[in-house]
């Protein structure tokens, strides 16, 4: 293969201990980290690929390490208003701080870092949850079904149903 060895397995949990820093004090991993299908409202939602190429940053200053990720991903599933296929861009990049092994003024049940271990798959999981808008839409102009018959208005933009007065 030639070159450094790609990584052919899914991450889900990431020692911080064995990365290794520069003389700047930072250091660098990319790597995949397979992300489960969501359940949103009922409906099933799946990354496409079923994982993200994650690239994580750290920065180290004393005890106390920087962790930065950043991802994209594509979330598939049903448009809100038509059922067709949505699928939903997603860009994220956040920020977590560690002391000691331990993520810093977390909530114990909401850290991501334990003991040095980053559980890098809940992470992600997160991270797209909270990136998702509030609508998931196939697109902005997205016009549902038909309340009457529930025909796609967007393939049938002229349908119509004669209204019969009492």
């Amino acid at each position: 293969m030639g070159g450094g060895r790609a990584e052919w397995f899914s991450v889900k949990r990431f020692d911080v201990r064995s990365l290794r820093f520069d003389e700047r004090n930072e250091a660098w991993r990319r790597f995949p980290v397979e992300v489960e299908p969501f359940v949103l409202g009922g409906a099933p939602y799946d990354v496409r690929g079923g994982q993200v190429d994650l690239s994580l940053s750290a920065g180290r200053v004393g005890e106390r390490l920087t962790l930065t990720v950043s991802f994209s991903a594509t979330l598939r599933g049903p448009c809100d208003r038509c059922l067709e296929t949505a699928e939903i861009p997603v860009e994220v990049r956040a920020v977590e701080v560690v002391r000691r092994g331990e993520s810093e003024g977390a909530d114990p049940d909401e850290a991501y870092v334990r003991g040095s271990i980053l559980d890098i798959h809940a992470w992600v999981r997160d991270l797209i949850a909270s990136a998702l808008p509030e609508r998931m839409l196939c697109s902005e102009g997205c016009r549902g079904l038909c309340p009457i018959c529930g025909a796609n208005l967007n393939t049938e933009p002229e349908h119509t149903h004669e209204v019969t007065g009492s």
